[in-house]
């Protein structure tokens, strides 16, 4: 009897964990991977744009972190930023916080990430910062066509 017991218990928490699982869909996932790619990008940049531009749809707006303009990605207007941003030694993107939701065929992505990087001067310079990613679904894939970062507020 308390064999047929454990047995229907360890079933009905199999039941639980993978219906837990199967509430992201496919495109949520999606999503997630997108923006875990971008943020190893960063680090994984070093400089070079293309890295970074590659998620980004032609036209996209970007409000970056570390810079008062607003750029567009046209004739390579992301470039210059990325080259800089992605150019400081040792710099990382570590996820504080993110959260995903759906409009057809838009998605938000909205959070917290950290920046770190070594200064000239060999010191670590942390730069945490919040951020929305707009992602436009194109012939399958998720493109970025608004992305806005800014520095959290001092409390």
């Amino acid at each position: 009897m308390l064999a047929k017991k454990c047995n229907w218990l360890l079933i009905s928490l199999l039941f639980v964990f993978s219906s837990g699982f199967a509430l992201i869909s496919k495109d949520e996932r999606n999503i997630q991977n997108t923006y875990q790619a971008w943020c190893s990008a960063v680090a994984e940049s070093k400089g070079n744009p293309e890295v970074m531009t590659k998620f980004y749809a032609p036209d996209a707006i970007l409000l970056p972190t570390l810079s008062p303009k607003v750029l567009v990605n046209k004739n390579n207007g992301l470039d210059p930023y990325f080259i800089s941003f992605t150019g400081h030694k040792n710099i990382k993107c570590t996820t504080n916080k993110v959260l995903v939701q759906f409009y057809g065929d838009f998605a938000i992505s909205a959070g917290l990430y950290t920046f770190t990087y070594l200064n000239q001067n060999g010191q670590t310079i942390t730069l945490p910062a919040r951020f929305n990613f707009v992602y436009k679904k194109n012939d399958g894939h998720w493109l970025i066509v608004n992305h806005h970062s800014s520095l959290l507020p001092k409390t």
